[in-house]
């Protein structure tokens, strides 16, 4: 029995657990917010990134329809979400210019609200993604059903920039535009 407790005693002490005066050591916790915080910041600047992209497909494909794209100066601003929201009302202008040209119906879509900005943006990116189905609708681009969106405000939207990214991608395939990269 007690060369159990002596190898308990030396495993506690081998692994930091147990102190040189015999007390116990509590293990050194990660806090789970700031990795969490870390994961939001690096989704939030991928959002930015796929809207980025999805825009200038979105121009692509307005110049190979003939719809009026706005040469909008790049966003601004501390706020990450702020900046990122000015990019969904850029690009949904975009939409709308594109949907108008080829005459597909521009559904009645929420503008900007003034509550928490992750859920503005969800809110308009859920308005733009009705408006490029509009558009892959006239054009006769078959879409696959939208993606089940899951997890934080932060990962829809990011879910939702994905499937706008691929339902752009088939506009522009059908109407010989180029995908940004």
């Amino acid at each position: 029995m007690s060369k159990l407790i002596v190898g308990f005693t030396a495993t506690l002490l081998a692994s930091g657990l147990l102190g040189s005066s015999g007390q116990l050591v509590q293990p050194p916790t990660i806090n789970n917010t700031i990795i969490t915080q870390a994961n939001e910041q690096t989704l939030i600047q991928q959002n930015r990134d796929l809207l980025v992209k999805n825009g200038q497909t979105a121009k692509n494909i307005a110049a190979k329809v003939g719809a009026a794209a706005s040469k909008d100066a790049a966003p601004s601003g501390s706020n990450p979400l702020q900046v990122n929201q000015q990019l969904i009302l850029q690009n949904r202008a975009i939409f709308t210019s594109i949907a108008t040209k080829v005459g597909a119906t521009v559904p009645s879509v929420a503008g900007p609200g003034s509550g928490d900005l992750a859920t503005e943006n969800h809110k308009l990116l859920l308005g733009n993604r009705q408006i490029v189905r509009a558009i892959a609708e006239k054009l006769g681009v078959k879409l696959p059903a939208p993606p089940e969106l899951s997890g934080s405000m932060v990962q829809k939207n990011n879910t939702l920039l994905q499937g706008n990214g691929k339902a752009l991608a088939a506009i522009a395939a059908k109407v010989g535009a180029t995908v940004a990269k």
